[in-house]
């Protein structure tokens, strides 16, 4: 409808296909229009994440920290306990590559310090006369890659006699960077442990009660209502308390991982359930169990990646 009347003749103002109207004509569909109607879920979900620049940069940066955290021992410049007591509390040393206008490559001048005997402490400056080169794979500090195979090839190393400092050193003369890089393995290990199993048991545990329904999803609810009746801090000091003393540390590091990882699924199952609840009742879930196609396929295939 217009806010005007329209007089014989004259042209209307939006456009109307003159052609007759035939059920049985198919529209014929661009290349483009194919592949985006033809595509699976994980398929659009990958798509939208690579239009995402933050999200792609995000994951590309986790997965180069993963990837550091795998080789610390060969990243690390030192070992994990390595200590040189003539440098406690260095400041971070300075990379260069030129030295008066002249490029030399990688290095960093070396430390002269003194005692300030009003603060008893030590002063550090860099000596532009100590030109220590940086080397590169090169033999250094002796470990044990993942505890388990010996060696002592490093990615950098300091000069022979000299130092390699680039984040400083603490109170016992130790790298800093070399002990950020080890604990950077711990710390981003617990982590992906404990989320990979919760993961896997909310998204399970919440598919199938949301699902199923019925008995399946009252026995669910009062288990995930049984497991966060109790305090989290408390209960995880309790269960960590009853791992045996004769293990490792890092059999008591994996230990505390999958506990976390097993009791902090229930908030996940809940917001999992509670979509493929609302899911289930959806055309295309219908017309999936219409043509047979089992729970496990409906869950996995269409309701999940919804």
């Amino acid at each position: 409808m217009t806010d005007r009347n329209i007089r014989p003749g004259e042209p209307l103002p939006h456009y109307v296909n003159e052609a007759p109207f035939d059920p049985y004509r198919a529209d014929t569909l661009t290349p483009e229009q194919e592949r985006c109607y033809q595509a699976s879920e994980w398929r659009i979900m990958w798509w939208k994440f690579r239009r995402h620049r933050v999200a792609v940069w995000s994951g590309a940066f986790l997965l180069a920290i993963y990837f550091a955290i795998v080789i610390c021992e060969f990243l690390a410049p030192y070992n994990l306990h390595s200590r040189d007591t003539s440098h406690i509390y260095a400041p971070p040393q300075t990379l260069h590559l030129f030295h008066e206008g002249e490029f030399i490559g990688p290095f960093v001048y070396g430390f002269d310090f003194k005692l300030n005997m009003e603060t008893l402490a030590r002063e550090y400056l860099p000596n532009p006369e100590k030109i220590q080169k940086v080397r590169f794979f090169c033999r250094g500090d002796a470990y044990e890659f993942w505890g388990v195979i010996p060696g002592d090839v490093h990615l950098f190393c300091p000069a022979e006699g000299g130092t390699l400092f680039l984040f400083g050193t603490d109170r016992l003369g130790r790298d800093m960077l070399s002990r950020i890089l080890y604990g950077a393995r711990i710390s981003l290990s617990l982590g992906f442990i404990a989320v990979a199993i919760s993961f896997v048991l909310g998204v399970i545990i919440g598919g199938a009660a949301g699902y199923y329904g019925g008995w399946v999803d009252a026995i669910v609810l009062r288990l995930i209502e049984l497991i966060r009746s109790f305090p989290e801090l408390p209960l995880f000091m309790t269960l960590s308390a009853l791992l045996p003393v004769t293990w490792s540390p890092i059999g008591v590091f994996v230990g505390i991982s999958v506990i976390i990882g097993f009791l902090d699924w229930p908030g996940l199952g809940r917001a999992v359930r509670a979509k493929i609840l609302s899911l289930r009742e959806e055309d295309f879930t219908t017309a999936a169990q219409l043509m047979g196609a089992s729970p496990r396929r409906i869950i996995g295939r269409h309701l999940l990646p919804s």
